[in-house]
């Protein structure tokens, strides 16, 4: 049991470092299209301002955090944050509460509809919390 668990863990971890490396560096990569997004969000000014750069370094730093051993639970621990903080945006988003904004995640990712983005962060906030599961049942 503790080998497939490790090796689901490391599968988890694996994806979740290739979601978030994915859409930071479609971000940096395009700049200034993220930072256009981001000034169309329906929050406050400041924030927006800093979300261009809070969003890249937390998901760079995130799966940091996921590659070290000795910080994965952590690492776990803020990827299901940030994928429930997205997953409850993009809901928020499905439900028209904000009009009409741009999707500034990056990459493939801003192709999708809304609801397909839903049913995308919801995998992925699966995914997270069931390596977070895995983490504290082998502890």
């Amino acid at each position: 049991m503790k080998l497939n668990s490790e090796v689901t863990s490391q599968v988890i971890t694996g994806l979740l470092v290739l979601l978030f490396v994915y859409t930071a560096v479609s971000k940096i990569a395009d700049w200034e299209a993220f930072e256009y997004q981001i000034s169309k969000q329906p929050l406050p000014e400041w924030f927006n301002d800093l979300l261009v750069w809070a969003l890249p370094i937390a998901e760079l730093t995130t799966s940091l955090l996921l590659l070290l051993r000795a910080t994965r639970k952590i690492g776990l621990l803020i990827s299901f944050v940030l994928m429930m903080s997205f997953t409850v945006y993009v809901g928020l988003a499905v439900l028209n509460v904000f009009g009409e904004v741009p999707c500034s995640c990056g990459g493939v990712l801003q192709s999708l509809s809304w609801e397909a983005h839903l049913v995308f962060n919801v995998v992925f906030l699966g995914i997270a919390t069931t390596g977070l599961w895995i983490v504290r049942s082998d502890q």
